[in-house]
């Protein structure tokens, strides 16, 4: 899936028509650099020498805060560990690492609603398939894109190209605060940008794979729902959830993750793909008009 999604980006990074040669060609080598660090890490850490007792829990934590101090300590003058995981392996999480250029998708996060190897391509390309591409897309967010192929702060966009990334980002940006949450509270889509534009790439390139997918293994519809529907209702499960209003107005003016209604029905809006698989028409809730859709990768 993974090797799908980056075919499906490096696709789309070839037919940008907004995208110069000169970008393309950096953007691409960025892509075909990323390090892909999938269920757990090659090399274990080894804690030995941690002293552990069942008769302290305030002693085991300040023993492991020590060890982990000497630990990082140690990293000084010596050459970058690329190998390192920043997060456990039962973590139900994902993230990318500009620094490194890593995408990072721990064990804990391939089950359900994500990923079940049981499940048919549809399915899994909607739920992990779009946080693959979500951490893929990262690395030309807002953030992401300012690192080079090897995470060095570096400026490799040409004026123009920059330009047109921020002109297209700004429309995201604008869509997101446009949506009201609670009385008067709106989304703040300069706090959310980054996640909001991963989101809405993610989800794109998740599809493109899946096509690809499909072309190796067709299948027809399942209890009614073609493969393209079935790939949408994947992705808006993962979010189903449930939130009380106070939880909701912190999130909204501190987190830089959208709530998950609008993760959901924010990017698919734009998505002509949705459109078509669903029979959406002008006009819908659920289709933005032309002259306001946002649309990066």
């Amino acid at each position: 899936m993974v090797r799908d999604l980056e075919a499906a980006l490096g696709d789309r990074i070839q037919s940008l028509e907004w995208m110069s040669d000169a970008t393309r060609a950096r953007a691409l080598e960025k892509l075909h650099a990323f390090e892909e660090k999938i269920g757990y890490p090659s090399t274990w850490r080894d804690y030995a020498g941690v002293p552990i007792a069942r008769a302290g829990l305030i002693a085991d934590h300040y023993a492991c805060a020590q060890w982990e101090a000497k630990r990082n300590a140690g990293k000084i003058g010596k050459p970058v560990d690329r190998g390192e995981w920043f997060m456990t392996p039962p973590t139900v999480n994902a993230f990318y690492s500009a620094t490194l250029n890593s995408i990072n998708f721990p064990a804990g996060i391939l089950q359900p609603p994500f990923f079940d190897p049981s499940w048919d391509d549809a399915v899994n390309y909607g739920g992990i398939g779009a946080v693959i591409g979500h951490e893929m897309t990262h690395g030309f967010d807002d953030r992401g894109r300012q690192f080079d192929a090897k995470g060095n702060l570096e400026d490799w966009w040409t004026a123009d190209d920059a330009a047109r990334y921020k002109q297209r980002s700004d429309r995201v940006a604008d869509q997101f605060s446009s949506y009201t949450v609670l009385d008067t509270l709106h989304l703040n889509g300069r706090l959310t940008l980054g996640e909001n534009t991963a989101d809405l790439g993610g989800i794109a390139v998740a599809y493109h794979a899946l096509r690809k997918a499909l072309a190796r293994k067709p299948a027809g519809p399942i209890d009614g729902f073609t493969p393209e529907q079935r790939f949408f209702l994947s992705y808006a499960r993962v979010w189903a959830s449930k939130q009380r209003p106070a939880q909701l107005r912190t999130q909204v003016q501190t987190n830089p993750h959208s709530p998950a209604m609008w993760r959901v029905n924010g990017p698919l809006s734009n998505l002509s793909e949705f459109q078509q698989a669903f029979g959406c028409k002008e006009g819908d809730p659920m289709v933005r008009s032309a002259e306001l859709r946002a649309r990066i990768w």
